[in-house]
This record gives structure tokens, C-alpha cells and sequence, in this order.
């Protein structure tokens, strides 16, 4: 009995050993790491459903009565570099971020906050609405990060987040919530030109008609769009932009 208990003193002591050896970056680094194959695995495993847009955007949608969740895709190309993208849809300040959610989702997007939680992470809330009246407005709370792989490509990670003080449920608004890691594939092209792939998985709860779900899930992909007709006007006005968000943010 005694044998038993101190085998099991000195492997806890053993854990909290190998524990303590990995720091707050590592752990960070592999969290990271495992969310980025999830997104890989997300955008080649799901069949999607794609429709090529005149604009050269690919849009790509899983049917919702094949899933409870909202699934699209967007895929398109970008005249911009990574650190301009990530400065775009990552600002550090919430008035930059709301201008970004009202510039990429129109309407949709009613109200929005954002906090910086630590150096690599910020939290969001988003209040969306649909344009219909007697279909109740949303809410979603996600936290989201950078991160790169070692063979050069991007990700702004999107995790869900259950509870943020900040935000508690409010009874005239229906909390959804991201069903998996959701967020922005971003890969190099040239120096200023990258291949973006938005992903997101969103169950809205509460109901909503089919027609709807339908609607949201074959144009949620245009995102990318929007944020491709942000660069695309004369190349050093967008720097100048992206100068001027970079010392806003410092």
C-alpha cells in the first residue's frame, strides 16, 4: 500500500517536473500548432460544394440540412502581404476593428468589441443581425491569434470562447458559437501577393429558416471579397493606410 503511494507521489512529482519545463510560449506553440491542422484538415476533408465567382473568388458551402452548422469557405487572391493582412482583420484597437467589421460584413455586423487578452491573443464580441424582423438577432464571442509553420504559411486562428465577462448572455439576443477552428489560411505568393482560404463553422442556435441558413452559407465565403476590394485601391494610398493602422495600434 505504502509502495503504491509513493509510486504515485513520484510520478506526480515527475509530471509537475516535465511540466514546468515547458513555458508559457512552448505550450502556446503547440496549442498553435494542433489549431492549424485543424483548419488544414477542415478545408480538405469537408466535400464542399464550390461555385466559381466572376471576381475570381471561389466560394464553397456544406448544405445545412447535411449539417447543424453554418460550414462555408472562401478563397481568393490578394494584393497585399502577410503583415498588411493580419494588420487589416487583426487591429489592436476595438474602434479599428469595428470600422474592419463594418467595411467586410456590411449590415451583418451591428456592434462589435475587441480586447487585447496578452501579446498573441484578443478576445471579440459580435453582435450580427439578419435583416429580418421577426428572426432574432445573434451574438458570438471568439478569441483569435496569429501563427505561423515553418514552411511559410499564415494563420489568424478563430477558437470560440464561452465566457467573457465582459459579455454576459442578454435574453434579447441568441448566443451562437463556432463549432470548430475557424479563421484564415493565408500562403505567400509574392511580395505582395497572397492566396487566402476563410473558413468558418457557426452554429447560430436557436431557429432559423432553412431558406436562410441557405443563404448564409453559400455567401458567408464572400468575406475574402470584401477584404480583397479593401486592397485593391492605388497601392500606396493602402500602404499609407497600413502605416497609419500600424502607429493608431502602437
Amino acid at each position: 500500500m505504502f509502495g503504491c503511494c509513493c509510486q504515485a507521489k513520484e510520478a506526480k512529482e515527475n509530471l509537475l517536473k516535465h511540466s514546468g519545463s515547458i513555458s508559457k510560449g512552448q505550450a502556446l506553440q503547440v496549442e498553435n500548432q494542433r489549431f492549424a491542422e485543424q483548419m488544414l484538415s477542415f478545408d480538405k476533408d469537408i466535400p464542399w460544394k464550390d461555385e466559381h465567382v466572376e471576381d475570381g473568388t471561389t466560394l464553397g458551402w456544406f448544405p445545412p440540412e447535411m449539417s447543424p452548422s453554418i460550414m462555408a469557405r472562401g478563397q481568393t487572391r490578394i494584393n497585399a502581404s502577410v503583415e498588411e493582412f493580419v494588420s487589416f482583420v487583426m487591429p489592436k484597437n476595438k474602434e479599428t476593428y469595428a470600422k474592419m467589421v463594418s467595411e467586410v460584413y456590411g449590415e451583418i455586423g451591428k456592434a462589435t468589441d475587441m480586447v487585447w487578452v496578452s501579446d498573441e491573443i484578443s478576445y471579440v464580441w459580435l453582435h450580427l443581425t439578419y435583416g429580418v424582423a421577426w428572426i432574432q438577432d445573434r451574438d458570438i464571442m471568439f478569441g483569435q491569434r496569429h501563427y505561423a509553420t515553418a514552411d511559410g504559411t499564415h494563420f489568424v486562428i478563430v477558437t470560440p470562447l464561452n465566457k467573457w465577462d465582459r459579455h454576459p448572455v442578454k435574453k434579447e439576443l441568441v448566443r451562437a458559437e463556432f463549432e470548430l477552428t475557424c479563421g484564415y489560411i493565408i500562403r505567400p505568393v509574392a511580395e505582395h501577393e497572397i492566396d487566402v482560404t476563410f473558413l468558418t463553422s457557426t452554429n447560430l442556435k436557436g431557429w432559423i429558416p432553412l431558406w436562410l441558413s441557405n443563404r448564409i452559407s453559400r455567401t458567408n465565403g464572400k468575406v475574402v471579397t470584401q477584404i480583397r476590394k479593401h486592397f485593391e485601391p492605388n497601392k500606396s494610398e493602402t500602404l499609407e493606410r497600413f502605416e497609419r493602422n500600424k502607429v493608431c495600434g502602437s
